[in-house]
């Protein structure tokens, strides 16, 4: 790997383009604005809500995606799932409590969440609002 980077490092020096595996998805067509806005929220059948913001395949080849939830107070959490990615989680909006590894965590607006690759886990709201948050998937 360092060997490779060395390469594009000299490549660059010497006034030559770097070779770059090209994005697709939402990532094709190099950097833009994502407007949420825009986008439609799906109903759940848990009675929450989604909106799919972006999902693609980043120019270094990771898969990437963004969502944002609504959880309203009193849903019933979804059944522990493990995931096969990574993902970074950021609570926008009231209480939720994260189920992981055998424990129970909570984590409150302003807070972030790491799920590691491979966890089995679940996210429901324990507050008495509405929680929100947005998830960034990297990885299949």
């Amino acid at each position: 790997m360092v060997g490779l980077a060395a390469a594009g490092v000299a490549a660059v020096a010497r006034g030559q383009e770097a070779e770059v595996t090209k994005a697709s998805g939402d990532f094709a067509g190099g950097s833009k604005v994502f407007k949420t806005s825009s986008a439609e929220r799906t109903k759940l059948p848990n009675g929450g809500e989604r909106l799919s913001a972006f999902m693609g395949t980043l120019a270094t080849g990771e898969t990437a995606s963004m969502h944002e939830s609504w959880i309203p107070a009193g849903t019933p959490a979804p059944a522990l799932h493990r995931i096969t990615h990574s993902e970074m989680v950021a609570v926008l909006e009231g209480e939720v409590e994260f189920e992981h590894d055998g424990k129970k965590e909570r984590a409150v607006a302003g807070d972030v969440i790491y799920v590691a690759y491979g966890t089995t886990h679940a996210m429901r709201n324990a507050g008495t609002g509405m929680a929100r948050y947005m998830v960034f998937q990297v990885g299949q």
